[in-house]
Formats: C-alpha cells, sequence, structure tokens
C-alpha cells in the first residue's frame, strides 16, 4: 500500500504514539484488504460501548488522550451501555461514562445513537466515511449515497488521522447490484420494514440487492429499520431501491448489464420471515422493548398518541421500554412526551438499549418488540422467547399484560 510523506511519519511514530498506533492498524487493514493507498474521510462514528471495551478499552481511550490524541474529524458516538437520565450505580456504568468521556476529550460529540441520522449527522452523497455499527452502513451507503465500509476499531484510528484504506465500499465498482428482489406486498409501517430488511438480507447474503415494487417512498424510520434488519443477516453494507435510492433511479442505472431474473417476496415470504423471528404464542407478555434502532421524536409522538387514544387503561401493565438517544429524549421532554409515557408505566431510556446495556434482560423472558434485530439479540443472548408485531400491538400488549398475537 502506498503512504505519503506524511503518512509515513505517522506510522514511524515521528508525530506521536497516537497517531502511530491508528496508522499501524489502518495500513494492517489496507494491507489485508489489498488497498492501493488511504483516502481522507470527513467523519467518523464510534462504538464504544463498555460491554464490549470493558476496563482495558477504557484505559485504552484515556491513555491516546493523555498521549495528545484528538479527533480531526467531526466524530459522532454509537448507543452506550448507561442510561445517562439515571444515577450511575455500578463500577460498569462509571467505567462507562470514562470511556465517553476519554473520547470527548479528544473531540467527539456525545451523540450516543444508533442511528445519528434522526439527529441530523447526516453525510453528503458522494462523501467518503469512516462509520463503526453495522446497521449504520446500509443507510450511509444505500439512501445517502456516501460511502463507509462496515468498520470496527479502525473507526478509532480514522478519526485520528482523518484516514481510511480505499476498499471495499469506497469503489464504485463494488457498489453496483448483481440480484434483483420484486416486492409484492404492501408495507406500512417500520415493523414491516424490519421484517423485510431481514429477509432480503438472508436473500441477498453475500449479494448487493436491487429491490423494485415498493409502493411508497420509504420514511427514515423504515429505512432505518430496513438497514439494521438487513445488517444482522447480509454481508453487503449496500442495497438499492429501483426508482427511490440515489444509485438506482432505474435499473438501469443500477445493473450494468440487463437486470438479473427476480426473487419474488410476496405477503406468504414476509408472513414466514415472521414466524422465523418470533417464536412465541398468546399469552402473557414479561417485557415489551421497542426503539432498536432508536426511537424518533416521530415514533415517540406516536406511541403517546396510541397510549391515550388506547380503550383500555392507561396503565402498563408489565416492563415497557422505550429506547432512544439523549437528544431525542429532551425534545420529547420539552414537548410533554416523557411525562406521558412515565405516567403511564413505561421507562424511556436515553443513550442504551437491552443490546448493549448492563441491564440485562432475564433468560428465558417472553419479550414483545417492533424490532427484528432486537428480537435476534435477544434470542440469542438470553434465550428469550419473541413476540414480533407492530407497535401498536407491543402498546397493546403493554396496556393488557397479555399478547394477542
Amino acid at each position: 500500500m502506498n503512504l505519503t510523506t506524511d503518512q509515513e511519519a505517522m506510522l514511524a511514530g515521528k508525530k506521536g504514539w497516537p497517531l502511530q498506533i491508528a496508522m499501524k492498524m489502518l495500513a494492517a487493514v489496507g494491507r489485508a484488504q489489498d488497498a492501493p493507498e488511504l483516502i481522507p474521510v470527513t467523519s467518523a462514528h464510534l462504538v464504544i460501548d463498555g460491554t464490549a471495551l470493558g476496563k482495558a478499552g477504557g484505559d485504552f481511550l484515556e491513555r491516546l488522550v493523555v498521549e495528545g490524541g484528538r479527533f480531526v474529524i467531526p466524530t459522532s458516538i454509537n448507543a452506550i451501555a448507561v442510561d445517562r437520565t439515571k444515577p450511575l450505580k455500578t463500577a460498569e456504568e462509571e467505567n462507562q461514562i470514562r470511556i465517553l468521556e476519554a473520547c470527548e476529550k479528544m473531540g467527539a460529540l456525545p451523540s450516543c445513537s444508533c442511528n445519528p441520522f434522526i439527529q441530523g449527522i447526516v453525510p453528503s452523497f458522494g462523501e467518503h466515511v469512516a462509520w463503526s455499527e453495522s446497521a449504520t452502513a446500509p443507510y450511509i451507503n444505500s439512501v445517502l449515497g456516501a460511502r463507509t465500509n462496515r468498520e470496527g476499531a479502525t473507526a478509532v484510528a480514522s478519526a485520528l488521522t482523518g484516514l481510511t484504506p480505499r476498499y471495499g465500499m469506497h469503489l464504485e465498482e463494488n457498489r453496483r447490484p448483481n440480484v434483483l428482489i420484486r416486492v409484492g406486498t404492501d408495507l406500512a409501517s417500520v415493523d414491516q420494514f424490519s421484517l423485510l430488511g431481514a429477509l432480503v438480507g438472508r436473500l441477498a447474503a453475500e449479494r448487493i440487492p436491487t429491490l423494485e415494487g415498493l409502493t411508497r417512498i420509504p420514511s427514515i424510520d423504515d429505512y432505518v429499520s430496513f438497514s439494521a434488519a438487513y445488517a444482522i443477516h447480509s454481508m453487503s453494507a449496500i442495497y438499492h431501491f429501483s426508482g427511490i435510492t440515489p444509485e438506482a433511479k432505474t435499473l438501469a442505472d443500477a445493473y450494468s448489464e440487463p437486470a438479473p431474473l427476480p426473487i419474488i417476496i410476496d405477503d406468504d415470504a414476509l408472513d414466514a420471515e415472521r414466524r422465523k423471528t418470533a417464536n412465541g404464542k398468546e399469552g402473557p407478555v414479561d417485557v415489551v422493548s421497542i426503539g432498536c434502532p432508536h426511537a424518533s421524536i416521530e415514533q415517540l409522538r406516536e406511541a403517546v398518541e396510541k397510549i391515550e387514544s388506547s380503550t383500555n387503561s392507561p396503565e402498563i401493565k408489565v416492563k415497557f421500554y422505550i429506547h432512544t438517544n439523549r437528544t431525542t429524549y429532551d425534545i420529547a421532554e420539552a414537548e410533554g412526551l416523557i411525562s406521558v409515557l412515565l405516567d403511564a408505566g413505561i421507562t424511556v431510556t436515553a443513550d442504551n438499549c437491552s443490546v448493549v446495556s448492563y441491564d440485562k434482560l432475564i433468560k428465558g423472558v417472553r419479550l414483545a418488540t417492533n424490532s427484528t434485530k432486537m428480537a435476534l439479540f435477544a434470542k440469542s443472548v438470553c434465550n428469550a422467547e419473541i413476540l414480533f408485531g407492530s407497535t401498536q400491538e407491543c402498546i397493546d400488549a403493554g396496556l393488557s399484560g397479555i399478547w394477542k398475537g
């Protein structure tokens, strides 16, 4: 891999330890991926939840601070393992804040969200960025037309240097689709887009799909739900919606050769995916959890509207969590939404979620959710029994204590 004189100096340690360790990481990845060079990136997004990094991760980030490490590009933070609206209770929670504060000292924005797009952090078409958290990459590449690989720890190195290896999604030839999927069913809600994303990811696997046949332009929440679910099952970091997303205005735009014969997704296929996701039956509910990815202000408004219009007593009978980020939480609090949700018995968390929180779900819990991502993690981490449905069905289950399916 070709390095400039300045990059060689960083690698040799002539510009300090933080830049040297960052360049070692980037050079190793670049060589492994046969990248010809490093290219500038305009922003980074970091995964720093304490459940993954632990004390060692905190020590490393604090050493970067002490050694003079500073982020040279705008840098946002993914969801963390604590709720910043609540008092800290354990040493683990204190370590998470220590990790966050180290990143802030280097210049990171404490956005603490798995979907910072709803906070206004939106790269432009054609921008090269370095974003960690697998679900962000499909949204960045597909919906926005910016360019990022599914970064890991290398996102920290990119934040320190403003560089990333040129491979994968940074190359135009790697962004073109090679499988066509025709959607023959109407989609009206985030849970349905979540199911569709999981199914498309499963069908596409390592290939890049183009979807045609959508009857409406998805909302941001629809895209976010689809992208998060897609990332669970697909190795690809991009998809295309024909006539909608920026690199597939037509099928001809998407494919350099005639489009392949389509795979059909109809009502039966989507129902089959629902059955794969949900392994629970009608009956009592232990926990309701929505907001994975984090709930937007529109989703919080929807939840309040559904609670206030419910024919059941507006009092939650089970543990009910809505996960969002602190920015959205503060907006919702100013609008009076948080008080309505709290009065109904819902716990609204800021900056974390059940997937990365220290507050773990109990093993074998019966969990109602509208997110296939939440469903998969809950099944794998605590062998949860999953009850999957719409936001309305989740709220009804919370109010009645019963899943009706």
